[in-house]
Order: C-alpha cells, then sequence, then structure tokens
C-alpha cells in the first residue's frame, strides 16, 4: 500500500511538472534576429539596461527591439580582439566590463568602444563582481583580483598571504558586505570591507569537490557536488541537506549535464543543463521541474542545450542557450495554454481548439475538430470521442462546435451533424435524431437561457432549435412566443440578458433582439452608410457587460448595443481593434471587456476608452483565435479557443502596472540617408540638413510593443505627441537651436516619467545671417546711386526717342500721304477717263456703269482718307470695284480671286492697301488676253496674302520704286507682324498682316 502511494505522489508531481512548464511562455532571440551566432556563452545586463550576450564570433546588445552586433574586423584596431569572453558585467560607476580569455575590455556607451584595461592583459577572466565605484573584484585564473575602474590599476592576490585567493576563485554570490565562492577545496566567505576570509566547513561533503554555488531567499546554500553528481541543499546553520540527483544520475557520465545554477530576483533556483533543459526548483512540492523544448509548443524553450542563466534587475530571466538565449518572466504569466489533445496534434487539424465548458466536478470539455475531449486540469489527463473509418460512431460528428453541462452534470454537444448528449454517470453518449424533433444538421453554437431551455444554434432549417427541460423535449423556434418570426434566418449564436431579452446571432442575417416583457422586437444589420448599423452580419458570439450594455462579436468588428436607448457604437480597425475579425467576448468582474481577434487578443479598460493588446510576446499559444466564443468557468477564468490550443487566463490578475522606463537615443537619420548611431549629447547641422528622423527607445523586454512614448521639439510642437512609434521627422526647419524633448511610459495615461533631452543647432543659411543683411544693405545703397545715375540717363534717352517719335509720326504721315498720293495716282484717272469716252460713244448704259463705279472708288477714298484703319469686308468691297473698273479696260486678260474665310472679315486693313497691291500687279504685269494676269486673294494664318502669276513688263514708265517700301512702313506702324514679300521664278506674293 505504501508502495501505491509512492507511485500515484510521483504521478501527481509529474502531472504537476507538466502542467507547470506551460505556465512560462519563453521569447526567442536567434542568429535571424541579429546575432553574432547562436553559441551563447555569457550574459549580462549594463546600468541602462541593455542585455549583453557574448558568443564566439562577438559581442551582441539587445535593447528590446534590435540586436546590434560587436565583432572583429581584421585591420581596425577599435574593433574587438579575437578572444572569447566569459564574462561581463557592469561596474558601478556606469561603464561595462567584458572579460575575455586573455584580458578584460571597457565600454564606452558615449563612444560605442571597447578600451582594453592593461592592469589586466593576458589574465583570463571568468567573472567579475562590482563593489562600489572604485572596487570590482574578478575571478581569474591568476586568482582573484581586485581592480579600481578609476585609477585602472589592479591589485592580484596571488602577492598576498591568503592561499585560497591566490588560485581560481569559482562562483562568486553576493549577499550584501560580504562575497560567497568556493575553491578547489571548499566554501568560503570573503568580506569585501576588511578583506578577511573564512571557510564555510559542511562535513558532509567536507573535501568533495564542488562545482557551483547560490543562495536562495531563505538563506539556504545551493551546491553542485562533482563526484556525487547531484544538487545539494544546505541549511543556513549547516546541519540539515538535501539531496537532488534525479538529473545528475551516478555511473552515466552526466556530470557534463550541469553548466549553471543561480537565484532569481525572489531567490528561487534555476539550474541550466545540457541534457534535461531548464530545471527549476518548486519549494512547494521540494522538486526540480524539468523545463524542455517542444517543437509542437511554441512557447517552450527553443533548445534543451543550455549554457548559462541571468536574472535582470526587472526580475526577466535569459537563458542562455546552443540556438541563440530564451527569456521570460517568471512572475508574469498571464496566460495558461492548454493544448487541446495531448497527442497527434499535427494529425487531422487536431491544434485548432473551438469551445469549451467546464462540468461540477472541474473537468474541461473541449469542442474540436477531431471530436469530442474530456480534459482533467489537476492530473493532466485527455479522453477523446471521435470517429474514425472502420468503428461505430462515438458523436454525431467529429466538428464539435458547442457545449453545455447541465444540472445533472451531463454535456450537451453541438456537431455538424446532430445533437449528442454524454450521460456521465453512465457513461452513455445518446444521438439525438429527427425522431426526436432535433433535426441532423450543421450546429455552430449550444446556450442555455435563465429559464432553464437549452438553445442550439444552425445555419439549416428554422435555425434555431430548443429542448425545454421541463418537458424534456425538442422545440423549433416557431413554437416560442414572440421568437417565431425570426424562424427561418440561419443562427448561430443566442443570448438571454439580464432584462430577460432574448438576443438571436444570425450567420449572414445581422442580429435580433425580442423582448418579452414590452412585446416588441429589433432587427439590426450592416450599414453601408454607418447609421444606426451593426458591424458586420455574421454574429460570433454575445455577452452583457456590468451596465447592461450588449457587446455583439462578428467576422468585421465589434458592436455595442444599449438596450434601452438602441444607441449603436462599432469597432474596428479604425478606432481600436488590431484586427476587425473579431470571435470570443468575456467581460470580468471590473467590467473590462476582453476581445478575441484574428491577430490577437485586446482588453477595452471599463471607461471604454483605451484598448489593450496581447500577442506571442504576452504568452498567447497563438494571435489567431477562430470564429468561436469565450467560456467563463467557475472560479472566473476565461477560456478562448486559438489555432494552437486554448488559452486560459484569470483576468482579476492583470492589472495596469505603471514601469518606469527610461527613454535613450537610439539613431539620428538626414533624409535619403543611412541612418547612425545617436551618441552625442548635441546634433550639429548644416542649413541644407534640416529633414532628419530622431530614433529612441525603452528599455522594455516584457513588452516592448507596448511602450508608449511622448516627444516634442521646442519651437515646433506645440504640445506632446504620442505614439507607439520609436521615431520622430521633422521637415523643413528654419535654422536655429532646438531641444528635443522624449519619455516612454508602459500606460498611454500616465506619464510621470523620466524625461531625456538632446540640444540640436541648424545653421542658418547664409542670406539670413546679420553680416548678409549689412551687406545687402549696403549694396541697395549703391544699387540705390547706380539706379539713379540710370534714371538721369534713361531721361536722355527718353528725350532722345521722342525727338525720333517725332520724326517718325511724320514719316508716317509722310507715308499715308504717299499712299493717298497713289490712291490718286493721274494715270488711273486718265486711263478710267479715256475709257468712259470710248464707253460714252460705244455704249451710254455702260458708260452710266463705269461712271457710278468710278464714284464708289473716290467717294470711298475720300470717306477713309482720315483712317487709319478699316474693316477687311469694306477694304475687299471696295477693291472689287476697282477690279470691275479695270475688267472693263482688259476684258478677260485680268483674272481676280477671292478666298477669305467668314472668320477674318471683322479683322481691319490699312484703306486702299488692296487696290494699291491689285494696281501694282497690273502696272509690272502683262495683261493679255492670251496671257491673262491672273490674282488672287486668300487669307491664311492671320495675313491676307495677294498674289500674281509672274509675267513682268520689260518697262514700267510710271513706277518710282517706293510704293511697297511705303506700305512696308505704314505696316510697321500699325502692326507687330511685318509685311512679306516673297518672289519666285512662277509667282509675285504679298503678305499683309491683318489687325
Amino acid at each position: 500500500m505504501k508502495i501505491l502511494l509512492s507511485i500515484l505522489f510521483s504521478i501527481f508531481l509529474l502531472s504537476d511538472a507538466s502542467a507547470q512548464q506551460s505556465r512560462f511562455f519563453f521569447k526567442k532571440l536567434t542568429v535571424a534576429d541579429g546575432l553574432n551566432d547562436g553559441g551563447i556563452l555569457a550574459l549580462s545586463q549594463d546600468s541602462r539596461g541593455f542585455i549583453w550576450f557574448s558568443t564566439r564570433a562577438g559581442l551582441n546588445r539587445f535593447d528590446g527591439y534590435s540586436v546590434k552586433s560587436y565583432s572583429y574586423i581584421a585591420g581596425d584596431s577599435t574593433s574587438l580582439p579575437t578572444s572569447l569572453s566569459r564574462a561581463m558585467s557592469p561596474d558601478s560607476s556606469g561603464g561595462f566590463l567584458v572579460g575575455l580569455e586573455d584580458g578584460m575590455l571597457e565600454y564606452n556607451a558615449n563612444t560605442d568602444r571597447f578600451t582594453p584595461v592593461k592592469a589586466l592583459e593576458g589574465t583570463w577572466v571568468f567573472q567579475i563582481e562590482p563593489i562600489n565605484k572604485t572596487t570590482v573584484f574578478i575571478s581569474t585564473r591568476k586568482g582573484l583580483v581586485k581592480y579600481n575602474p578609476v585609477t585602472k590599476k589592479a591589485y592580484y592576490y596571488k602577492d598576498g598571504p591568503v592561499e585560497v585567493l591566490k588560485g581560481r576563485v569559482f562562483s562568486f554570490e553576493r549577499k550584501e558586505n560580504f562575497l560567497f565562492f568556493i575553491s578547489t577545496d571548499g566554501l568560503y566567505r570573503f568580506n569585501t570591507t576588511t578583506e578577511q576570509v573564512n571557510k564555510i566547513s559542511i562535513p558532509f561533503i567536507e573535501g568533495k569537490p564542488l562545482m557551483a554555488m547560490t543562495i536562495d531567499h531563505k538563506k539556504n546554500y545551493w551546491l553542485v557536488v562533482n563526484d556525487k553528481e547531484a544538487v545539494i541543499k544546505v541549511s543556513p546553520d549547516l546541519q540539515q541537506y538535501e539531496v537532488y540527483s534525479e538529473f545528475f544520475e551516478s555511473g552515466k557520465n552526466t556530470i557534463g549535464n550541469f553548466t549553471s545554477m543561480i537565484s532569481d530576483k525572489k531567490g528561487r533556483i534555476w539550474i541550466t543543463t545540457q541534457l534535461d533543459g531548464l530545471l527549476f526548483y518548486n519549494e512547494r512540492l521540494n522538486k526540480f521541474e524539468r523545463i524542455l523544448h517542444d517543437p509542437l509548443k511554441v512557447w517552450t524553450p527553443s533548445t534543451n542545450l543550455h549554457s548559462s542563466a541571468y536574472c535582470d534587475k526587472d526580475g526577466v530571466m535569459w537563458i542562455a542557450g546552443n540556438n541563440g538565449v530564451n527569456y521570460f518572466n517568471p512572475d508574469k504569466n498571464l496566460f495558461h495554454i492548454i493544448p487541446v489533445f495531448n497527442k497527434d496534434v499535427d494529425i487531422r487539424n487536431r491544434r485548432v481548439a473551438r469551445i469549451a465548458t467546464e462540468d461540477k466536478n472541474g473537468k474541461l470539455w473541449f469542442g474540436t475538430i477531431d471530436g469530442l475531449v474530456k480534459y482533467d486540469p489537476v492530473t493532466n489527463e485527455y479522453r477523446e470521442w471521435n470517429n474514425r473509418d472502420d468503428q461505430a460512431p462515438m458523436i454525431h460528428f467529429n466538428s464539435v462546435r458547442g457545449l453545455l453541462c447541465d444540472d445533472e452534470n451531463n454535456i450537451w454537444i453541438a456537431t455538424g451533424r446532430g445533437i449528442n448528449q454524454y450521460l456521465q454517470k453512465e457513461n452513455k453518449m445518446i444521438f439525438y435524431t429527427s425522431k426526436d424533433s432535433i433535426p441532423a444538421v450543421f450546429y455552430f453554437s449550444a446556450d442555455k437561457d435563465r429559464s432553464g431551455n437549452f438553445w442550439f444554434s444552425t445555419r439549416d432549417g428554422d435555425g434555431f432549435y430548443y429542448y425545454n427541460t421541463k418537458e424534456k423535449k425538442f422545440h423549433s423556434i416557431r413554437s416560442f412566443p414572440g421568437l417565431s418570426r425570426f424562424a427561418g434566418n440561419g443562427g448561430r449564436k443566442l443570448f438571454h440578458d439580464s432584462k430577460g431579452r432574448y438576443w438571436l446571432g444570425f450567420n449572414g442575417s445581422g442580429l435580433a433582439m425580442y423582448d418579452a416583457a414590452a412585446d416588441t422586437s429589433h432587427h439590426w444589420v450592416a450599414s453601408t452608410n454607418g447609421q444606426q448599423g451593426i458591424s458586420g452580419n455574421s454574429i460570433v458570439d454575445i455577452t452583457e457587460d456590468k451596465k447592461g450594455i450588449v457587446w455583439i462579436s462578428t467576422f468585421t468588428g465589434l458592436t455595442s448595443i444599449d438596450p434601452e436607448t438602441k444607441t449603436i457604437k462599432n469597432y474596428n480597425q479604425t478606432n481600436g481593434l488590431i484586427n476587425n475579425s473579431a470571435s470570443a467576448i468575456a467581460v470580468d468582474v471590473q467590467n473590462r471587456l476582453w476581445i478575441a481577434t484574428g491577430a490577437g487578443l485586446m482588453m477595452l479598460d471599463s471607461s471604454r476608452t483605451y484598448f489593450t493588446s496581447f500577442g506571442l510576446q504576452h504568452g498567447l499559444p497563438s494571435i489567431e483565435f477562430p470564429e468561436h466564443a469565450a467560456s467563463v468557468l467557475s472560479d472566473g477564468d476565461v477560456m478562448m479557443p486559438t489555432q494552437n490550443g486554448f488559452v486560459r487566463f484569470s483576468p482579476q490578475q492583470f492589472t495596469k502596472e505603471h514601469k518606469q522606463l527610461v527613454p535613450f537615443f537610439t539613431s539620428f537619420a538626414l533624409s535619403g540617408k543611412q541612418a547612425q548611431a545617436l551618441l552625442q549629447d548635441e546634433i550639429v547641422l548644416k542649413h541644407d540638413e534640416n529633414f532628419f528622423t530622431i530614433g529612441f527607445a525603452a528599455i522594455n523586454y516584457e513588452n516592448a510593443s507596448g511602450t508608449w512614448y511622448a516627444y516634442k521639439l521646442d519651437g515646433v510642437d506645440k504640445d506632446w505627441k504620442y505614439t507607439q512609434n520609436r521615431f520622430a521627422d521633422y521637415t523643413k526647419l528654419p535654422g536655429g537651436n532646438y531641444t528635443f524633448h522624449v519619455k516612454a511610459s508602459d500606460d498611454r495615461m500616465e506619464w510621470n516619467c523620466t524625461e531625456k533631452t538632446i540640444n540640436i543647432h541648424i545653421a542658418t543659411v547664409f542670406y539670413k545671417t546679420w553680416w548678409f543683411r549689412l551687406m545687402i544693405f549696403l549694396i541697395a545703397i549703391a544699387l540705390v546711386y547706380v539706379f539713379y545715375r540710370y534714371r538721369i540717363r534713361q531721361q536722355q534717352k527718353l528725350l532722345e526717342l521722342q525727338g525720333k517719335a517725332q520724326l517718325l509720326e511724320k514719316e508716317k504721315v509722310m507715308v499715308m500721304y504717299e499712299s493717298l498720293r497713289q490712291q490718286l495716282n493721274p494715270h488711273f484717272l486718265f486711263n478710267s477717263l479715256t475709257s468712259l469716252s470710248g464707253l460714252i460713244q460705244t455704249d451710254q448704259k455702260m458708260a452710266g456703269n463705269f461712271l457710278e463705279q468710278m464714284s464708289k472708288i473716290y467717294r470711298y477714298i475720300l470717306k477713309n482718307r482720315d483712317s487709319e484703319l478699316v474693316s477687311l469686308k469694306e477694304e475687299l468691297a471696295f477693291v472689287q470695284v476697282y477690279i470691275n473698273l479695270q475688267k472693263t479696260r482688259f476684258k478677260e486678260g485680268l483674272q481676280v480671286k477671292m478666298n477669305v474665310s467668314e472668320e477674318e472679315l471683322h479683322k481691319k486693313i490699312a484703306p486702299v492697301t488692296l487696290q494699291n497691291l491689285v494696281e501694282n500687279a497690273m502696272k509690272h504685269n502683262i495683261i493679255d488676253l492670251d496671257t491673262p494676269l491672273i490674282i488672287e486673294i486668300v487669307s491664311e494664318d492671320g495675313y491676307l496674302l495677294v498674289k500674281n502669276n509672274l509675267q513682268k513688263k520689260n518697262l514700267v514708265e510710271t513706277s518710282n520704286k517706293q510704293g511697297l517700301a511705303s506700305l512696308q512702313s505704314l505696316y510697321q506702324y500699325l502692326s507687330r507682324r511685318p509685311v512679306l514679300i516673297e518672289e519666285t521664278t512662277s509667282e509675285f506674293i504679298i503678305r499683309i498682316p491683318l489687325i
């Protein structure tokens, strides 16, 4: 019996250990994140909060966002040496020390450079322990060394009288003014003030070689004994001890399994191994738990081979391994992961969780893609009900989406092909069919109303069916008073609120509410115009908060409805959600709303103002939550399904703790150029370097993505700018002096934080400087004088131009006079009178017409003799009369063709211009019936063209060679465009600009 109890107790311990390991969520850093290589040799944290890792290839510094690497570069004297680093530590004056196999380096944050410590050249450094600003104790191969970071001097105790300090000192542990360490022959206590050394005698391990030591929160000594291959806990009075050898079994050459042992910020013991993963001492069970890598569980460590461990000032544990670093906070484990199945999780999508419920005995029941699961959280045992080929069915269908537990502790199961009921006492599964008035269709959920009815929502049939627990019968929604009007709408979820109102979530047709007290109903759908519409038409989950507001999650957002006022508010990515796909929702005791989305979990505070986001870095097994409802357990815990198991958490454990974050500047980049590390206290820029970006960050390893920043640039930003972006951009800043301020906080509402500033000087462009303005003033005076002299000269030139203008006016008058003289050419008059005399004798009627046309010509000339311009239409009419007179004389020997567009007739031309040009053509060319003179008058590109075929006379008696020249002079006065004259072998063309 005693043996049986021992076995059962061992099973319980193992089960508890297995459950415990899922409570830690390990974040990872690998070469993919920027590490030099994955083999981590040592870890430490500097005074600014940066975590440093040493690897075979060099050093790495992590700020929570990115890794900066340092390594040996051939030919660069400022780079790291090739020697490996196995120890690092901040000193007490803000510096950082790096121990090497052949010396030590001091890191200067202001220059981002490492300087060798000459006093430790050629010395292998194992461990570094700072005491104060002037004292650092160092364990080396040459014994204990005391180093002064101020004077840069070192004292080697090998030169002193104490023998134990002359050899290698192992495993420092500082407690107040004492250093506890192990040497080759035992455990010692060293007073850092008096430098006295006392051996701590432990009789039962006297003479045994020790490998490591630490002290827990109860001041117990923890020792790793070499030949016993075990971890030993020794009481503070050195009289009692316990041996823990489960993972250090004798005879299996496992002593190389141990790598390091530390006590964390709360004095808990952690051991790293090369074969058995990470070991954690469970004080309640008085045993070590093994935390192992599981490739199917993203929250477990990335390896089982660990080299060392480090606990930072915030209690975050950093575990070094062969493929990078794992880190986690053992005291902040809000989310607990429960796998859907304990075996074959990658077969048949058995990772995917859907719905959970709790029975009267505290057992958890899971609805999955691959059947029904019963899970015992105490023993960690699983039991499955699922269908397999060639076997009798265990449930209607493997796809389970709805579960509930009734008052008799029986489980109701809604599947993809019907409803089952599992009777726990009888261990019997009941299959309900259409004979029971419940169709074998696809069901989305199983819900219970306040009257004790069980509701099953389906996309098929009448949409909703319920089981009356008093009648023990199934019914359709058609028989339920007030809800029958909604029959036929595919259902997904039913909720009965605290006021007795029924809420029906449909599968694509929105949401309905029936108020039995008022006998009224409402139906909401998504609205394209955003007015009084809900966020989506496919409802996933419905719940009610402490103020009676009903919340609905949909495929496309979250909606709140006030049942009294019917006020609707929708939430999506534009006003807070990280993803529009909202699924499981739950309300905690503080009236905070927890929302599962397609990209992580969110919490909306009780004021309904601010969202808090949770992702993989917070311990979620997956950030993808499928379209299923949440479950609230009897202890207030919430369970939500994910694509990688269930996440269980206690909302009341989450409190907004304000952690003091200290910002620092990370980078500075000019527009279009690569960013540079920002190390100096002041930035000096040229006048054209006024487009830049300032980078900043704050140490927040537990939730780097949740850090808020506030910044402003004096003289530019009127108020603080709040953001989660770590970069501030500025453009087109004028020259001057600026101060940039930045703060960091883990709470959007809390800004009582440390502020960092940096001064920025932008040179003023030369034309805005005082000397340039003085020079401009002097130049302006000179220009005024020059302008004055210029004006005097211009006035003189103006007088000259006025004289020339008078001469030009006179020339114009002369040109016009010449034109008039040409118009009254006696030769034309003589020819016309001769023609008239002949006509009087031969044809008196024609002579009368001829005389009338002559009178029109001279009437036109007299009418326009004082006009500079006439319309082209008038001029064409006049020249037609002139042509008609000439045709009386020359008959068909003179042919004139006109082709002028209507659009040009309103334009202007100098009077008698065309008559002069026609007459000029007749004067210089032979006119004969056999060789007629052909004159064309056409409009083209703003010009009037007068052209004739070329058949020149040998002698022109009346030509003075000045007619066309006078015409050109006249048009120089009238138009900016010149008169163009062109002569070819066959034509003579004159172009007159139209005005």
